[in-house]
């Protein structure tokens, strides 16, 4: 359960990234590979910001208010709950984070589970993402948007 909303507050910042359309430069996909523009852009500390469900806007909850998500440089990543936590099990997530599928998917290996997002969009200061949660016997589709914050 937890480790699901890590994940879909990672999704969250990185759709509000893409979903941005003038908050700095965006990144061409098609012309940057594994090394490039979008492996330095998207290392730094991040705050979701926005997200969607099914296409529409949804508020983000007051527990996930203080989360942030550093993906580092080396390949290293951590998901901070901040000091207020959804449910009293959560705890923070660390491990390592990878690009593939020419720089449009993004895996994070934790310490709970693996998760690959969909890279939707990045700036200098906005990163969207695109993953498919099942809830309930069905699968919906979330976008998150993160904004740098470090």
């Amino acid at each position: 359960m937890r480790s699901s909303r890590i994940y879909l507050y990672i999704l969250g910042i990185m759709v509000a990234l893409s979903a941005c359309g003038g908050g700095g430069e965006t990144l061409n996909f098609a012309s940057i590979g594994e090394a490039s523009n979008v492996r330095e852009g998207i290392t730094g500390k991040w705050k979701l910001t926005s997200k969607k469900v099914e296409g529409k806007k949804v508020a983000i909850r007051d527990c996930e208010q203080d989360n942030t998500l550093s993906i580092q440089g080396d390949g290293a990543y951590v998901s901070d709950n901040g000091v207020t936590q959804c449910d009293n099990t959560e705890t923070n997530d660390v491990g390592t984070w990878s690009l593939s599928d020419n720089d449009r998917e993004l895996t994070f290996t934790g310490n709970e589970t693996t998760k690959t997002l969909q890279l939707k969009g990045i700036s200098k200061t906005e990163l969207m993402i695109e993953t498919s949660i099942a809830k309930g016997g069905k699968t919906q589709t979330e976008i998150h948007i993160y904004t740098k914050i470090q």
